[in-house]
């Protein structure tokens, strides 16, 4: 095995041992030198791989935004902006709801009061990528669809994770309460999507 290969390998066991740290105790983390620890990986292993704890944040916010923004990059022709938006939409909630991302977002915002650098890079990375994707992905079909005009498509793609964002606070609220969840994430996200096109559709007409 090659030395590129192997520096890969290294990366992807740290950030797989780390994230399932941060899943197990997303509740309380935020601190990632405590996470790495208890991952049971040397701060030297992070350094050789990453060139820094930050590095390492840097770059598993990186992975899990990777992985969040796909539907939008895939589907292009063959797929309807309600169907690409609930897909989307789902990877979002549930990466909220039972990922290691909120941990992330916690860690980072604590190093950000800590440490000048980091705060704006993870922006760029995690929540800031999503939304200039979702962007992307709908200024491109608005120039594709008959009949759909997008003048501002951030606007919308705020807009957008808004409405998810409220959707799963409400069913994060009624978890934590014990109470019953009158929809589940699945329903949420359907509703939000719903409520997106009807909202895009009209303002196109």
């Amino acid at each position: 095995m090659d030395k590129c290969a192997s520096n890969n390998e290294a990366r992807t066991q740290i950030i797989g041992r780390v994230a399932y740290v941060l899943r197990e105790e997303r509740a309380t983390a935020t601190n990632i030198e405590l996470a790495v620890g208890k991952a049971g990986i040397d701060r030297k292993s992070v350094i050789a791989a990453f060139g820094s704890m930050h590095g390492l944040i840097l770059e598993m916010v990186s992975d899990l935004s990777g992985a969040l923004i796909k539907p939008l990059q895939q589907h292009e022709k063959h797929h309807a902006l309600r169907d690409v938006l609930i897909e989307f939409g789902r990877l979002v909630v549930d990466a909220h709801s039972v990922s290691h991302l909120v941990s992330l977002y916690r860690i980072a915002l604590t190093e950000a009061t800590r440490h000048s650098g980091i705060g704006r890079e993870f922006f760029e990375r995690g929540p800031g990528k999503l939304t200039t994707c979702l962007a992307q992905y709908l200024a491109r079909i608005a120039t594709k669809s008959d009949g759909l005009q997008i003048d501002n498509p951030m606007r919308l793609a705020d807009a957008f994770l808004s409405l998810l964002g409220d959707n799963l606070e409400i069913f994060d609220t009624t978890t934590i309460a014990g109470t019953p969840c009158a929809k589940g994430r699945s329903d949420a996200v359907i509703e939000a999507v719903e409520m997106f096109c009807r909202g895009v559709f009209a303002e196109a007409q």
